[in-house]
């Protein structure tokens, strides 16, 4: 038993309650109402005279609306024993588990306990939950939505951190101060501007390690190396040359339907099932659920997912922030992808139903209209950012909408993206607004979309925002046939208006579309002899790279699988009900992500190959068939009993239902393991790891070139001789600059001359891609290679042509 126990201060939970009742009396307006008590929802440490003190609130209507006794409403805590290091659980652990009372005023419930153990670097603090009773007597926990830390995940108690704690002593205050004195007059908080170039990434694939805190080493060492100047590695040359980092969101996802779940709790003896200390033993497991992270619990969202915390404590995202924040020579932005306009189905176990408004193709719509829930989502933003991110990006930004009364319909909730805009963080005392970038494509998913969407809703709106571009946004495919032709459209829409669009065929959902072509369609085999490598240059394709980072303005963004042209696919290892249908439609990832020699290594899809599946086209036979039965329309059962014939023993005779599933799950599992870029590491070419961290550094030396295009600029495209051929000239705005840019984005090989060398002198080259080659007066383009050039201005333009490969 802890000693003392931990009990309720009466007088401190009155003064709260009373503060509460001031809030709700002191505007008229429901939304400024709820997000002055939002601010002190969750678990707040503070301390005086007589010692830690913390203050817990939660929101919930409807406990509120059922009228339940007072005495079947509690704060549940679980006492931890000494020594638990979440990390690394036991088994089974004892916790003292007690319920003490809450203080209602309306939809809020209060309390202010001491003689908690906190949570910090180094101890797991008390964990808590809002528990309350049915009419039989059965107790249910729900976690606390605004939690700083859920060790064992969002369907577990949170736990008690003191965050100013975490931010004492931060190692990147400087930044921050340096950022308010350069860019602020001090009454109004200062704006991050936009970084030069964005590199997104997934944080269980992107090392070896698949943790917040192995990343953050990475990054250190690739800091260190570049200050002593000693050499870098393929992969840290991957990783060089960004202004900012964007991790796939960190929030706590949803759990696997069938378990384990990593915290079980013993049933507790009913006749010991009171408010009184009880030691309840509880079976824990370390959280290790890789999803890609959209599949988020929403419960938690200013926590992160405790499978990305290597010693299972918060301040590993802060330990993130600092390290980019003290790169040599150009700090780094941390940018925090935030997932607000969906909630999976799992959610409604563990949320307020006020939290929703109905099923969507993703689970459920999120009802950031009702005062409460906007106000709560507003505060889970601005805890979540304060880990001291500059720059945010919301994800699917069109899903969040409102009710609109007049027409009877949803119309989009353009006020909220504003809200969320113009949210203001605080970290180590200095008060900002972080750099936004809004993932909308609206119409989208209207059937038109792909044609009908404009990317400029929110930019419009909001003149500091950036916005997914349309070859970011769009399910691009540069796999296909004429896919660089056919989309020239939107190319010309970047270079008119995209200077505020994010720019990039690369990202975590583009790469995934790529795998579900059809191997036998109009794919591009100039790219590759092989599916994967054809699908690996489509997506780090150099003539693309260099037209996005030469001509495009705004601010380019790459994906690190596709930069170090590493696997990837869907992540999502927690299906139980629709498990084989999520595997199935992903068939394509072992035709597109894998090849023979890969399979056959030892460490590479363990699962499947102790399943029986020892060779690759088997198991690529399989999935194809399992594909075919699910687009059919196919029950599970159904497609068990077609495909067994090309199943292994492993999963049984006749393998049924529960034996597909198991194929489902490892094959997720394995997917999952082949996409982390740490065991593709030593197959990174170093030679085109070094072209594109020289083009990315020619970009970030001159940032001008995220001016949309202006006078006696241009980028044109012509198709000649079966060449896609691109000539684009970019100015620089004070005249002492011009580059030009020659690329073939697809087709036959063709020579490019130059004459009428600009009166300042000849053009030269700068640099070009490994497949380029480069003479006199003249440069070879292959499919997928490109040149930039530089001149001095004043200058002459001077021709473009082109001619077979022959050299004509």
């Amino acid at each position: 038993m802890h000693d003392p126990p931990a009990r309720i201060d009466a007088d401190a939970t009155t003064a709260l309650v009373a503060w509460s009742r001031s809030a709700g009396d002191a505007d008229t307006d429901d939304f400024a109402r709820a997000r002055r008590r939002a601010a002190r929802l969750g678990a707040r440490v503070r301390r005086d005279a007589a010692g830690i003190v913390v203050e817990f609130g939660f929101w919930a209507p409807a406990l509120a609306a059922r009228r339940l006794p007072d005495d079947r409403v509690r704060l549940e805590l679980f006492l931890p024993p000494s020594g638990l290091d979440p990390a690394r659980p036991p088994e089974t652990a004892r916790f003292v588990r007690q319920r003490l009372p809450l203080t209602r005023d309306g939809d809020y419930l209060w309390a202010v306990a001491r003689g908690l153990p906190v949570g910090d670097g180094g101890r797991l603090g008390a964990l808590y939950a809002l528990a309350h009773a049915d009419e039989h007597g059965r107790w249910r926990s729900l976690p606390d939505p605004l939690a700083a830390s859920m060790p064992f995940g969002a369907f577990a108690p949170s736990e008690v951190v003191d965050l100013d704690a975490f931010h004492e002593g931060r190692a990147d205050a400087g930044f921050f101060e340096r950022h308010a004195a350069r860019n602020g007059d001090g009454a109004e908080p200062a704006r991050f501007g936009p970084p030069v170039n964005v590199l997104q990434l997934h944080v269980p694939t992107a090392t070896a390690g698949g943790t917040l805190a192995s990343l953050t080493r990475a990054l250190r060492r690739l800091a260190a190396k570049l200050t002593t100047g000693e050499p870098l590695t393929p992969y840290e040359r991957c990783l060089s040359e960004y202004d900012a980092i964007q991790p796939l969101p960190l929030e706590p996802t949803i759990e696997r339907e069938r378990g384990p779940w990593p915290w079980s709790p013993a049933p507790v003896d009913p006749a010991s099932d009171v408010d009184d200390a009880v030691a309840v033993d509880v079976r824990l497991r370390r959280p290790d659920v890789i999803d890609w992270g959209y599949d988020i619990a929403f419960a938690g969202m200013a926590a992160t997912n405790p499978a990305l915390l290597a010693g299972g404590r918060p301040d590993e995202a802060i330990a993130l922030a600092e390290a980019l924040h003290g790169f040599p020579g150009r700090p780094m932005m941390l940018i925090l992808d935030l997932v607000y306009g969906h909630a999976d189905d799992q959610s409604l176990a563990i949320l307020d139903p006020a939290f929703f408004r109905g099923p969507n193709m993703y689970g459920q719509d999120v009802n950031q209209q009702h005062p409460g829930v906007r106000a709560l989502m507003l505060e889970m933003q601005r805890r979540r950012v304060d880990v001291g991110a500059d720059g945010i990006r919301v994800d699917g930004a069109q899903d969040l909408k409102t009710y609109d009364p007049a027409s009877g319909e949803l119309a989009h909730d353009d006020d909220y993206l504003v809200e969320m805009g113009e949210l203001v963080q605080e970290v180590a005392g200095v008060r900002y607004r972080p750099w936004c970038i809004f993932e909308d494509g609206r119409p989208w998913p209207r059937e038109d979309w792909p044609t009908a969407s404009r990317y400029r809703e929110v930019t419009e709106r909001q003149p500091h925002a950036f916005q997914w571009g349309p070859l970011t946004f769009a399910h691009n495919t540069p796999a296909l046939e004429g896919f660089w032709w056919d989309r020239w459209w939107r190319v010309e829409q970047i270079l008119e208006v995209g200077d505020r669009w994010i720019s990039g065929c690369a990202n975590h959902d583009t790469v995934r579309r790529g795998t579900q072509l059809d191997p036998d369609g109009p794919i591009n085999r100039r790219l590759g002899a092989t599916l994967p490598e054809v699908l690996r240059r489509a997506y780090d394709h150099p003539a693309g790279q260099l037209l996005t980072y030469v001509a495009f303005p705004g601010v380019p963004m790459d994906f690190l699988n596709a930069v170090a042209r590493a696997p990837w696919g869907f992540v999502r290892d927690t299906d139980d009900r629709h498990a084989v249908k999520v595997a199935a439609e992903e068939a394509g990832f072992l035709d597109w992500q894998v090849d023979e020699g890969g399979f056959a290594g030892g460490e590479a899809f363990v699962r499947l190959k102790a399943l029986g599946f020892t060779e690759l086209a088997p198991l690529r036979r399989a999935f194809r068939a399992l594909e075919a039965e699910v687009r059919a329309g196919s029950d599970v059962a159904t497609a068990a009993e077609r495909v067994a014939p090309l199943l292994p023993a492993g999963l049984g005779r006749p393998p049924g239902v529960e034996g597909l599933k198991r194929l489902a799950h490892a094959f997720m599992a394995d997917a999952a393991a082949w996409c982390n870029v740490g065991r593709h590491a030593d197959r990174i070419d170093a030679a085109q790891a070094e072209f594109g961290a020289r083009l990315r550094a020619l970009r970030r030396a001159r940032p001008w070139l995220m001016a949309a295009l202006g006078d006696g600029e241009h980028c044109r495209v012509e198709r000649r001789d079966g060449a896609t051929l691109v000539d684009a000239l970019r100015l620089a705005p004070d005249g002492g600059e011009a580059l030009w840019l020659v690329a073939n984005l697809e087709g036959e090989t063709v020579d490019v001359r130059f004459e009428n060398a600009p009166a300042a002198g000849a053009w030269t080259p700068l640099l070009a891609s490994l497949g380029a080659h480069v003479g006199d007066g003249v440069v070879r383009l292959p499919d997928g290679e490109g040149l930039v050039l530089r001149g001095a201005r004043p200058w002459m333009v001077a021709s473009c042509r082109a001619t077979t490969g022959d050299g004509r």
